[in-house]
């Protein structure tokens, strides 16, 4: 019975050797599974060199998700040989498989993929695929002898050391090849006559055979005899003259070369007497012995020499003979690499001459030849030798592994672009391909591969990897690093892979400080502070031991801007001596990273053993900018207080504010970023904008609805501030702290355009119209409040919501708000009733009617009855409008009321009506006969009017008739500030000093009473500095009676703020003498200037101590503090006598001279204090201390890990065990012998261990031995 086939469909593209394979698709002879017509046939083919592993890629498939399946399936169709599941979206997928598990010979391969969610599955098309293992010729057996002992050569018809002449070749010549082992078909035999190379291919009938192969020497003729210049013609190429050999090599068809070190057959020597004419070959003698091979692997560094035979003359020439000598060199494919002039020298007529060959010369035909010749000049003309071939034995490849920047020891930076850099190699092939790879992957499971592929070009290539492209890598351990050269020959010997380099790509691990750099301050470093243009960089840290490396780094924007370098650790450098070592830095660190960044750093590796593992011990990194210091000013507003620069009035702004940005240094690349930040979550903004080098300044728009957020009843605090970074650094200028002010003259609503008090309810018609104009700042989407409120003529209340929280519309951003209401909502008002329009608008854009900002309020006097008196006059000055100064009324003043038929027994009721539609206090009169009468109002109501308009009216009331009279509108000026008293600060006059030196605790200002001073008036005093947020004194506070009599006096004014000044100072007073608590209506007084001077300065940074402490250990301390554990900060200015105390000391103390230790780990207050009690403090913060935790009781590693654990015990680590070391009186004595567990670096089964002797290094677990383990202390 069988099962239904699983359906699929086909995946886009068909799997491929992630490594180039053998292409077998133009083979001279069809790679087949058997000799039958329809046997599959083999695309492509692995061979031995390309095995470990095998690399398959999968193309990104479609409906691709993570958590998908693939897998690959080789001859065992039903089972998968690797596989793996998607872990994160990539554009290919690479399987690797061990090259062991390949099935000798051709099989059938597939891919397939199944997808996570639907389960769908995709296969690709089978492709059959040789895998190769064996070796034509099979293992040499006799490796003592410089040849394959395997591989046999014979010359037909010819015995070894025999001569040939054009006699020997008349019926051509034959070279006999033995049978050998692993003979197949598309085997190339490559033969060597005397150095010139010829190939022949094994057809499948000979494959299968066992006689030898009779292989013709080109000689330019067909089979019959007859001459065929198409032909190749070996004879005529190779020695002329002179011995030489015979041999052959091997290379199967997926290019497994016969033979270990030695590929070629032990040589058939001849004599060459082919051209009579020449003169006799050279000889080339190794240690003064002819010999047709080099071995560099066997000769180290022997002496190579040229013999050369010029012919003897009866009488020695005058002048002398010259010798001239030369080699060409071939690579292992004859490819020539060069042609060498070994010289010219006189020939001293003695029958030989002998020439020094340099080492260096031979090396470059390591795994090829080279061929010397020489030449015999006299003024008759020149004769040429023959040719000795001279075969090179030995590391036909010299590969070494890529340098790759920036590394140190195996970590690459996870925020860097990679380098590689290409070593010199050989053989080297200007025009072949140059593959640059990184790749991780176990067999049998899923991988990663990134690879670069260009034209070799010139030796000594540079790559420049993108960090995006090495983002696969990051963080999954160690990966290699190597490069695949290709002559693009299609030779199966044209691909040669590299030495590799392990690495890594993750995040940095830091337990040692930073590296320390001459010439820096402030994270930066000045080109032209720097001597000779050299840097000097040392390392804090005495930790190291002999037999330790350090690696350090200096890396810039490039490869020639980089330095990097390693010490070994011997006893000159060990512990306290290496932080006195200067390692001196290229200039090119300097000159090349100008308005760049330099990332320093170091990694001390300790040696390692076989049961010691090298494990890396890495320092911070120090981030360094290179160019110009950059002196960054305060930002600056220019619609805001020139002088001040602390707040800014919504009518500036109106087009938006402008931010300007100035600092040194400039650059067009540096993005700036400017920040707008108000109050409550809302007006927020960042902008951003290039620099300008040519005037070290940028100005920055902020929009204005953005501005118009921020305006609230109360004003808003706004935070301005610019950032921009350098590489890894972020320059962040001082904040500018500004007060968003109250959007003044905002306007008042009005019904049917009645600006007055009164409200005329006979002139009322049939509908009213209430209109608000534009305002200040006003946006679509601002939310609108109007309400009207009134007293209907039966006493009841009228209240009317026209607009809670309605959207302003475009059409109001245009003309205003307008709205028409029915007349009959305000015809049954009553008589001599207010009625009140409230408008406000929420510049938030918010519902809650908490965020509207209020409008000027309209409270009419409705009039429904006309008026028949003629109007009053103020100060008896007639007028339906009159405008005084108050100046001219400190006093007081009248009304005057006068009119024709006025008696004794009428009533006159002034009526004096502000602008919220309040009523002034004014007693009734009599009237009198002579028909004027004169109401008094007292110095207080003048107070009240200071720059208002109010209107004047009166009642006659006679009986229970009342008539009113016309009424006169009075505008009443305001007092300018010179008339005003100044606020004094200690009694210090105007443009005097503030010496905080000489007083303790807070100021005092005092401020003399002033015009038109009456109880219930309220005053706003603050203090302004540039670049500093206001000082409060007083808000809004009420004036008392017995403020009247003597003033304001010992208004305290905080000492912090004035501590915290860097400029001069300013005093504002503002007072409402009409009492009201708005501030819009206030007069203000003198300006007061002060400097100041005598603040008790400390830094005000955080303060971090992370260096790595143990505190509680079983041995005597020693004066040493823990590194990074200690640091100083003093106080500056104040009164002097300074004391330090921590409001933590069980966390971090402090001394009398500053210093401050951390205890354990947390946070602390330290504050300075002077001897007026003046306090200024900063915070702390601790981390990494510890306390040492052991047990003498023999456990093994699990018994000691669990122990560990019970007790909250951490990991020991070589920071822990250095600072013991150097503040305990041979406190490392103590440790010896113990579980060190370190949390990795040792083999299966092994766990970390501690002596004196060894330091850290591996145990296997199951043994025992006392533990100890780290505390954090809190």
């Amino acid at each position: 019975m069988s099962t239904m086939p699983v359906p699929y469909d086909d995946l886009p593209t068909d799997p491929y050797s992630a490594y180039p394979p053998v292409d077998l698709t133009k083979v001279k002879y069809p790679e087949t599974l058997d000799n039958s017509p329809n046997s599959p046939r083999a695309t492509w083919g692995l061979g031995i060199e390309r095995l470990f592993p095998v690399g398959i890629a999968i193309e990104a498939w479609n409906d691709l998700n993570i958590g998908d399946y693939y897998g690959c399936r080789w001859r065992d169709l039903n089972n998968p040989i690797a596989s793996d599941f998607v872990k994160e979206l990539l554009p290919r997928y690479h399987l690797f498989i061990d090259g062991k598990k390949l099935p000798e010979g051709i099989s059938p391969m597939f891919c397939r993929v199944v997808r996570a969610g639907s389960r769908n599955e995709s296969r690709s098309a089978t492709q059959w695929v040789l895998i190769k293992t064996t070796r034509p010729g099979g293992e040499d057996r006799k490796e003592w002898e410089p040849w394959h002992s395997e591989l046999r050569l014979s010359v037909e018809g010819l015995e070894p050391g025999s001569i040939i002449d054009a006699d020997t070749f008349s019926g051509g010549i034959y070279c006999l090849i033995e049978n050998y082992e692993n003979r197949s078909r598309n085997d190339v035999i490559t033969i060597d006559w005397g150095g010139i190379t010829f190939e022949y291919t094994v057809s499948p009938l000979e494959a299968s055979g066992t006689k030898a192969l009779r292989i013709r020497v080109p000689d330019g003729k067909n089979e019959d005899g007859t001459a065929n210049p198409a032909l190749k013609n070996v004879l005529n190429e190779g020695p002329q003259r002179g011995p030489f050999e015979v041999r052959f090599k091997v290379v199967d068809v997926v290019g497994n070369t016969s033979g270990g070190k030695y590929h070629f057959s032990k040589g058939f020597p001849l004599l060459s007497n082919l051209d009579p004419k020449l003169l006799p070959a050279p000889s080339f003698k190794v240690n003064g012995l002819d010999e047709f091979e080099a071995d560099l692997d066997q000769q180290e560094r022997p002496l190579f020499q040229l013999t050369t035979f010029p012919p003897r003359a009866a009488k020695k020439p005058v002048p002398l003979n010259k010798v001239k000598a030369s080699l060409r060199i071939f690579s292992e494919d004859n490819v020539l690499i060069e042609s060498v002039d070994l010289g010219e020298i006189p020939d001293t007529n003695g029958g030989v001459e002998t020439f020094s060959v340099a080492y260096e010369h031979v090396a470059k035909a390591a795994g090829g030849r080279f061929t010397a010749f020489y030449t015999v000049s006299n003024a008759a003309g020149t004769k040429t030798s023959g040719s000795t071939f001279v075969r090179v034995l030995g590391t036909a490849t010299h590969m070494p592994a890529p340098d790759i920047s920036p590394i140190e020891g195996t970590l690459m930076p996870l925020d860097k672009d990679a380098i590689v850099k290409i070593p010199e190699y050989f053989p080297f092939y200007k025009t072949g391909r140059e593959m640059v790879v990184f790749a991780q992957g176990e067999p049998g499971e899923g991988g990663l591969l990134y690879t670069d592929t260009r034209l070799a070009g010139e030796q000594g290539g540079v790559r420049d990897v993108l960090k995006e492209n090495l983002k696969i890598f990051q963080d999954k351990g160690l990966f290699q690093v190597h490069y695949i050269v290709n002559n693009g020959m299609n030779l199966p010997s044209s691909i040669r892979h590299s030495e590799k380099r392990s690495a890594e790509l993750g995040v940095r691990a830091v337990e040692i400080p930073a590296p320390v750099v001459t010439y820096a301050e402030d994270g930066n470093i000045d080109p032209k502070n720097v001597k000779r243009s050299i840097l000097l960089m040392s390392f804090p840290y005495i930790g190291a031991t002999p037999g330790c490396t350090l690696v350090w780094n200096a890396i810039g924007a490039d490869y020639d801007s980089s330095d990097s370098g390693s010490i070994l650790i011997d006893s000159s450098t060990e512990g306290h001596l290496l932080p006195e070592l200067l390692v001196e830095l290229k200039k090119e660190v300097v000159l090349g990273n100008v308005d760049g960044e330099v990332s320093f750093s170091y990694s001390v590796q300790r040696a390692g053993a076989a049961n010691k593992p090298k494990v890396y011990t890495r320092s911070e990194v120090l981030n360094l900018t290179v160019g110009p210091k950059v002196v960054m000013d305060t930002p600056i507003v220019v619609e805001a207080d020139k002088l001040l620069q602390d707040e800014v009035h919504p009518k500036d702004v109106l087009n938006g504010a402008t931010v300007r940005v100035n600092y040194s240094s400039m650059r067009k690349t540096d993005d700036i970023i400017v920040s707008w930040a108000g109050e409550f979550g809302i007006s927020i903004i960042e902008v951003h904008a290039k620099g300008n080098p040519l005037t070290n300044s940028v100005d920055v728009r902020i929009p204005p609805h953005i501005i118009a957020l921020g305006i609230r009843e109360g004003g808003n605090n706004i935070t301005v501030q610019y950032r921009f970074s350098r590489g890894n650094r972020t320059y962040t200028s001082k904040p500018l702290a500004i007060r968003l002010k109250l959007v003044t003259a905002l306007p008042a609503p009005t019904i049917n355009g009645i600006k007055d008090a009164l409200f005329p309810l006979l002139a009322l018609g049939n509908e009213v119209k209430i209109e608000v104009d534009r305002w200040i700042l006003i946006h679509r989407n601002q939310r609108k409040f109007l309400t009207i409120e009134g007293t209907n003529a039966d006493g009841t209340a009228l209240r009317e919501t026209v607009y809670l929280a309605d959207n302003v519309t475009d059409d109001e951003v245009a003309n205003g708000v307008a709205f028409t209401l029915a007349g009959d909502t305000l015809r049954a008002l009553k008589q001599d009733s207010v009625l009140r329009v409230m408008f406000g608008v929420s510049y938030a854009q918010r519902d809650e009617p908490e965020t509207a900002v209020p409008f000027g309020k309209r409270e009419y006097r409705v009039v429904a009855v006309p008026a028949s008196l003629p109007a009053p006059a103020f100060d008896n000055k007639p007028g339906a409008t009159l405008s005084v100064s108050p100046l001219n009324y400190l006093q007081g003043s009248f009304i005057s009321v006068k009119y024709s038929g006025m008696t004794t027994a009428q009533t006159i009721t002034c009526e004096l009506l502000y602008p919220d539609g309040t009523v002034a206090d004014i007693a009734p009169q009599k009237g009198v006969a002579a028909g004027r009468v004169d109401v008094t109002i007292s110095a207080q109501v003048i107070a009240m009017l200071v720059n208002k308009t109010a209107t004047l009216r009166y009642k006659v009331t006679t009986g229970t008739k009342e008539v009113w009279s016309e009424p006169q509108i009075l505008t009443v000026g305001t007092i300018p500030a010179e008339n005003f008293p100044m606020a004094l600060i200690n009694v210090a006059p105007d443009k005097g000093e503030q010496n905080l030196a000489t007083f303790a605790g807070n100021a005092t200002l005092t401020l003399a009473k002033w015009l038109l001073i009456f109880a219930g008036q309220k005053v706003w005093i603050t203090c302004r500095s540039v670049g500093t947020a206001q000082l409060a004194v007083l808000t809004a506070y009420e004036v008392t009676s017995a403020d009247v009599t003597k003033g304001l006096v010992n208004i305290p004014v905080s000492r912090p703020w004035l501590e915290g000044l860097t400029n001069n100072f300013k005093v504002e007073v503002l007072v409402t003498l009409d009492k009201s608590t708005n501030i819009e209506n206030a007069v203000a007084f003198r300006l007061t200037d002060y400097t100041v001077k005598g603040q008790l300065r400390i830094a005000q940074q955080a303060m971090y101590l992370n260096g790595v402490s143990i505190k509680e250990f079983p041995a005597a301390r020693t004066s040493a503090d823990s590194f990074g554990n200690v640091q100083y900060r003093v106080a500056s200015g104040g009164a002097g006598g300074y004391a330090y105390s921590s409001n933590n000391p069980r966390v971090a103390s402090v001394d009398a001279s500053g210093k401050v230790t951390g205890n354990a780990n947390g946070s602390a207050t330290i504050t300075a204090l002077d001897r007026n009690g003046t306090k200024t403090s900063y915070a702390v913060y601790v981390s990494n201390v510890y306390r040492l935790l052991y047990t003498n009781t023999p456990l093994n590693f699990g018994q000691a890990w669990a122990w560990a654990a019970s007790v909250g015990g951490a990991y020991m680590f070589d920071a822990a065990i250095y600072d013991i070391a150097r503040n305990y009186i041979n406190g490392t004595n103590f440790l010896v012998g113990r579980w060190a567990y370190s949390g990795g670096g040792c083999p299966a089964y092994w766990v970390t261990y501690y002596d004196n002797a060894n330091g850290i290094y591996c145990k296997y677990l199951t043994e025992t031995h006392p533990v100890m383990c780290l505390q954090p202390i809190y």
